[in-house]
């Protein structure tokens, strides 16, 4: 699932604080205004238990997810 699509259920600012960052740096992202680093890529799968994938973040880092 995309990052988009997670935050329809859960809100931008319950994934900043899991994260440690600002709820204007996760708008930031699911805008595309800023990137998501390959570390921040793990971070949010992580935080997400897996829904939201460092492959569906970082595709051209990770490789491609399953299908």
């Amino acid at each position: 699932m995309d990052l988009k699509t997670y935050l329809q259920t859960n809100t931008q600012t319950n994934l900043a604080h899991r994260l440690g960052v600002t709820q204007g740096l996760v708008h930031q992202w699911v805008t595309g205004k800023t990137r998501i680093t390959a570390e921040r890529a793990v971070e949010i799968e992580k935080a997400t238990d897996g829904q939201v994938t460092r492959q569906e973040l970082r595709p051209e880092i990770f490789g491609a997810a399953a299908a």
